[in-house]
């Protein structure tokens, strides 16, 4: 009969009931120590598990008492001719480590938030003049902003392109890298509107100090600086605008990776107890947090019942996705606690969908002003989510590393 233990917080073995029974005795394993075997469907502390007239006397040596402890991991084969109704649901629910599989996983992560910055790059809306400029509208761009406007314009596509290749491309810690560099590139964009427009406030001010009112060609240049000095202005608001939306979506990153990231990495290393604790103290947090938001929620019944509907709905699978985290001990079986960890990241992920579609679905619905005007709110929000969603990424490559095969994973 296969018994495996728990080794530093990852379930190690097959071993032998005589090597265990050799190590409690001599004080490598401790009676706390969790440990399971084939019909026991749950970890339990070896105090429970063996029974305390029994001795490790007499047994062969299972180490060398001078060489470290160390715990070999093989493939477990289970022998159907030992009890024949027993099925595979009924084994100790161990996991077997499949390093690509993670890494197909965590790429097509990339690739799923790469998909969200190109579809809000290339999203269609009506709305003419400057707020066409998210339709490709670079020449109104250049007349009535500045140059400074077409890298915010085009970063989406740059965005989403850079997701995609960084996460087929690269792999573990490099990826959570350029994963980070993607990050922060906002923050350049903003700084080069809101300096282009100070330079260009400044620019105007020095011209204006010298304006002869006798002269027409003076008065005629005076004028075309006045218009570059409301680009300035207008810049430099923007830019402003723009530094409380990174905060916002600051903010916004930092609750999608404690919603995210304990349950995916406990999705893909399920045996991982720090994944769970950090969980546990993240997940207090959120779901203070979302109880608060659950009750502003509520006042969106005021302008739309659809869409108060889907905000609690929303936000509902969010909390019933921390609660699912807390419930995931690390005691649990490998499997079983995979697909717990799949359903918290699932519901998590599913809110932030759910609230999307009442984005574009219920102005929809609505027609007219609403519709036009809520086109644009869809495209904006989904880049804004998009790019929200990098770092709970760049935190599970950070954390994970490069998927392989150690005794730690397997």
């Amino acid at each position: 009969m296969d018994w495996y233990i728990v080794d530093d917080g990852e379930a190690a073995g097959p071993f032998k009931e005589s090597e265990v029974r050799r190590w409690l005795g001599s004080g490598k394993l401790s009676p706390e120590t969790h440990a399971t075997h084939e019909g026991v469907n749950e970890w339990k502390p070896l105090s429970e598990l063996l029974p305390d007239d029994e001795t490790a006397e007499n047994l062969p040596p299972a180490f060398s008492p001078e060489e470290p402890m160390s715990f070999p991991v093989e493939s477990v084969e289970v022998d159907s001719t030992e009890s024949p109704g027993k099925t595979n649901a009924d084994q100790p629910d161990l996991r077997r480590y499949q390093p690509a599989q993670e890494e197909r996983i965590r790429s097509w992560a990339w690739t799923v938030v790469g998909a969200m910055y190109l579809a809000a790059f290339f999203w269609p809306t009506e709305l003419s003049d400057g707020m066409g400029v998210v339709n490709f509208q670079f020449a109104w761009a250049m007349k009535n902003l500045s140059w400074s406007a077409i890298p915010l314009m085009v970063w989406p596509a740059v965005a989403g392109l850079g997701a995609i290749g960084t996460g087929w491309l690269l792999r573990g810690r490099w990826r959570a890298f350029f994963g980070g560099i993607l990050c922060v590139s906002p923050l350049v964009l903003v700084f080069l509107v809101g300096g282009d427009g100070f330079v260009k406030i400044v620019e105007a001010l020095g011209t204006l100090e010298g304006v002869d009112i006798n002269d027409r060609e003076s008065i005629d240049q005076a004028a075309e600086k006045g218009k570059h000095f409301m680009s300035g202005i207008l810049g430099v608001f923007a830019a402003m605008a723009l530094g409380m939306v990174l905060i916002v979506g600051g903010a916004l990153s930092v609750y999608l990776m404690l919603l995210l990231t304990p349950s995916t990495v406990r999705h893909l290393r399920p045996n991982s107890s720090g994944a769970y604790y950090f969980g546990l103290v993240g997940g207090v947090i959120l779901f203070i947090f979302q109880l608060v938001l659950l009750i502003l929620s509520l006042l969106s019944f005021m302008g739309s019942v659809l869409f108060g509907l889907g905000q609690v709905l929303a936000m509902g699978m969010q909390m019933a996705a921390v609660i699912i985290g807390f419930l995931n001990a690390p005691s649990r079986p490998p499997k079983e606690s995979t697909r717990r960890a799949l359903w918290s990241a699932g519901l998590g992920f599913g809110g932030l969908i759910v609230y999307l579609l009442c984005l574009l679905v219920v102005p929809l619905i609505e027609g007219e002003v609403q519709a036009v005007l809520g086109m644009y709110v869809f495209k904006a929000f989904l880049g804004f989510t998009a790019a929200a969603l990098i770092f709970p990424l760049v935190v599970i490559d950070l954390w994970l590393g490069r998927a392989q095969t150690t005794l730690q994973n397997d």
